[in-house]
């Protein structure tokens, strides 16, 4: 009896702390990346700088590179890298926008307004499921 009582604890105990999750596929501007979607809300707070697949803007890195040389704003004085660092969660939404180097304000404040002009981004990948990660790109103001 005291074996079946453990069993049955041991069961239960397992239920709790299983990982539960969805299968999602997230279309942004028509471009797709499908993952798990963890439901355990103490298990998202984890950040990636790195993983499997890390996330990135959906129309790949040649749009990109044409979105950002199209809306950015070209009349600063000077020609310097400007690296910044930022958030994207498992939605792919831009989050937690950081100056990595030692730049003016108003250059920085320009990437953050493009970085948010681009809407959302297609989220990181580790083990299958959709993670927040921290992206750094550089620019040249």
């Amino acid at each position: 009896m005291k074996n079946l009582f453990s069993f049955f604890l041991l069961l239960s105990a397992l239920s709790v702390y299983s990982q539960q999750y969805k299968d999602t596929t997230f279309s942004v501007r028509g471009f797709t990346c499908t993952c798990k979607y963890n439901l355990n809300i103490e298990d998202d707070n984890k950040i990636f700088d790195l993983s499997e697949k890390p996330a990135h803007y959906p129309d790949g890195e040649e749009e990109w590179k044409k979105f950002v040389k199209k809306n950015l704003d070209k009349g600063f004085k000077g020609n310097e890298e400007v690296e910044v660092r930022f958030q994207v969660d498992k939605d792919g939404n831009l989050s937690g926008y950081e100056l990595m180097t030692r730049s003016p304000a108003q250059k920085y404040q320009e990437i953050v307004r493009v970085l948010k002009l681009s809407g959302k981004w297609l989220p990181s990948v580790q083990n299958r499921f959709c993670v927040k990660s921290m992206v750094s790109l550089s620019f040249e103001l």
